[in-house]
């Protein structure tokens, strides 16, 4: 009866330790457990592009500039227990992935309190030429895809785009064209991994060694510009001469956005520029729509600047940036005065730079090393 009474007057004092005791239990033993168990079944990966020109995230092949504010974003595809269609996990609330939109009941974040977070390892892929084959004809049996692992990154959905370029010499900057993949992950302690998923990568190639096009790519450029398109073709493998007339029309190593040669970087970002009717690496019929508007330049080295056939200065204010720059066999394009002079002197002078392939990649090149003269300038036309 003691008992009883006992029981009586403190029922709810039982009923909350009850109460507090179970939920820690709950919270601390199982809640834990079932994150991992009732986790959503990972099926694949997919990278995608979100701008803030497009109210969706998308896997296209796009060109997009800094205006664009460009963020890549992991989506993971998988399903949950009960579903029989997969859900596509994402921060974007609308997708659009290989062409199609994805409804958005199947589009959803991913919830960290129900389950386990998912992390994501983000890798770069970019092509090379393997070592000691970029003196022969290119074929594409001589690229390697070199992968790398982005340790500095955050291990979270998204990441602000970042193209710099790891696998050659140089360039090193954000822009250019690269290739992206995923592993999505599932951990139920430091080292034991409990389900995994992977976007498509280096894996990912044909009979002929061309890497497949559902390996995400991006190209980044600093403007729409001729010049822009140019320089957003940093971070393919280069090759000083590429025979374009042994490749079928649109399976080129420029088209596929693996190879490149010194010529082919000036025509393909002509053609990127509306100009079809240009013939891929082909110099000459690309100096057929150069207009010239100065001939004779050469260098007074005692003055240490650039002067015309007339003996005059060459003034920096009447060049824009992506006009040609042509000798008897080089192309080059003007792309500004020297980035390290101090007062820039607005005359063309041999510390002005020259996007130009110097038997490397494509680069901000110094007049000077290159082009001592006679060369012309012109404008595409």
């Amino acid at each position: 009866m003691k008992l009883m009474k006992i029981l009586k007057d403190n029922l709810l004092l039982i009923l909350l330790t009850i109460l507090i005791g179970g939920s820690g239990f709950y919270f601390l033993i199982l809640h834990p457990k079932f994150r991992i168990t009732h986790a959503p079944k990972l099926l694949k990966a997919v990278v995608v592009i979100k701008t803030n020109k497009l109210d969706y995230a998308t896997n296209e092949r796009l060109v997009i500039t800094p205006d664009d504010d460009p963020v890549l974003q992991a989506v993971v595809i998988a399903k949950q227990h009960g579903d029989s269609e997969p859900t596509y996990f994402s921060v974007s609330k609308h997708l659009k992935i290989d062409g199609k939109m994805i409804p958005d009941d199947r589009v959803q974040p991913w919830d960290t309190f129900k389950w386990k977070e998912v992390r994501i390892l983000w890798f770069k892929i970019e092509p090379i030429i393997k070592p000691g084959k970029s003196s022969e004809p290119f074929s594409y049996r001589n690229v390697e895809y070199k992968s790398q692992f982005q340790y500095n990154w955050p291990l979270q959905w998204t990441h602000k785009l970042d193209v710099n370029g790891f696998a050659n010499t140089y360039p090193r900057q954000n822009f250019g064209f690269m290739r992206f993949r995923i592993r999505a992950e599932i951990k139920e302690s430091i080292v034991n991994v409990v389900q995994k998923c992977y976007s498509p990568g280096t894996d990912e190639v044909d009979a002929a060694n061309i890497i497949s096009d559902k390996v995400f790519g991006i190209q980044y450029a600093p403007d729409k510009t001729p010049f822009g398109y140019v320089v957003s073709l940093f971070n393919l493998a280069y090759i000083p001469k590429i025979d374009f007339s042994s490749f079928q029309k649109g399976k080129d190593p420029v088209t596929e956005k693996i190879a490149v040669d010194s010529v082919s970087y000036f025509t393909e970002g002509i053609k990127m520029a509306g100009h079809s009717e240009i013939a891929q690496g082909n110099l000459g019929a690309l100096r057929k729509h150069i207009r010239i508007i100065m001939k004779g330049i050469h260098l007074d080295k005692k003055k240490g600047i650039y002067i015309d056939k007339n003996g005059k200065s060459v003034k920096t204010n009447k060049l824009e940036k992506g006009m040609f720059i042509l000798d008897s066999h080089r192309i080059g394009m003007y792309a500004g005065e020297g980035s390290f002079a101090v007062g820039q002197l607005h005359i063309l002078t041999p510390d002005d730079r020259v996007l130009y392939a110097p038997g490397l990649p494509l680069y901000y090149e110094e007049f000077g090393s290159y082009f001592e003269g006679p060369f012309s300038i012109g404008e595409f036309q």
